[in-house]
């Protein structure tokens, strides 16, 4: 599922693109471990939860490899092209898109004037922010049921976090999750606030005490 390390991601493209035109494909493959979402629900719930992004997310569904993709732009009219990945994977991309610019095969037909393979920067797999966040902790905390671990991974403000969390339950064939007892809570924090924000909670003048 799209987590807040991919929103890392298309602000480190956006950034790179420097208001010029950029675009984001999402994988087309599918299967229950691994990428369990369908392609058309990857860029729907991309495009709700990275909104800033979505009009640059891509519905492209024939859409199956880097040589696809680089074959689109080229057909486009794009003479220059520059690739946003991870860190770990910017001399695999580098390779290929060089090794069959220009060269006429099965994987299509492209020719660019430059192609760059930029970093989006090194992942900690254990850093505690959004920088350790990756779609296998998120699928791994939607089989075992627990949408308080799978909410960290979440951007702040993204409303459909239960809808994801149980169309990945139900892509790798578990049920769906129905008590949402910790969610209704964070809700009901949630009220608070915006009620404290029109001023009809913690006027100027109270004292508020915890409890706790």
């Amino acid at each position: 599922p799209p987590t807040t390390g991919h929103q890392k991601l298309m602000d480190k493209i956006a950034s790179v693109a420097k208001g010029k035109e950029y675009k984001i494909y999402a994988s087309n493959s599918v299967d229950p471990k691994k990428n369990p979402l369908q392609y058309k629900e990857k860029v729907t719930f991309m495009r709700k939860m990275f909104p800033k992004h979505a009009r640059s997310i891509m519905m492209s569904p024939k859409i199956k490899t880097v040589f696809d993709i680089a074959t689109e732009l080229h057909n486009s009219g794009y003479n220059k092209v520059t690739m946003v990945v991870g860190g770990d994977r910017v001399k695999e991309f580098d390779n290929l898109l060089k090794k069959y610019n220009g060269v006429k095969g099965r994987h299509g037909f492209y020719q660019f004037s430059n192609i760059d393979v930029v970093s989006a920067g090194e992942r900690d797999p254990d850093a505690q922010d959004v920088t350790g966040m990756s779609a296998s902790k998120m699928r791994a905390a939607a089989m075992d049921g627990d949408f308080k671990s799978f909410q960290n991974g979440l951007p702040k403000g993204y409303s459909d976090g239960v809808k994801l969390f149980n169309t990945l339950r139900k892509r790798m064939g578990l049920k769906e999750v129905s008590d949402f007892r910790e969610h209704i809570q964070l809700e009901k924090v949630s009220d608070i606030r915006e009620r404290y924000a029109r001023g009809e909670v913690f006027n100027i003048g109270d004292k508020v005490y915890n409890k706790e």
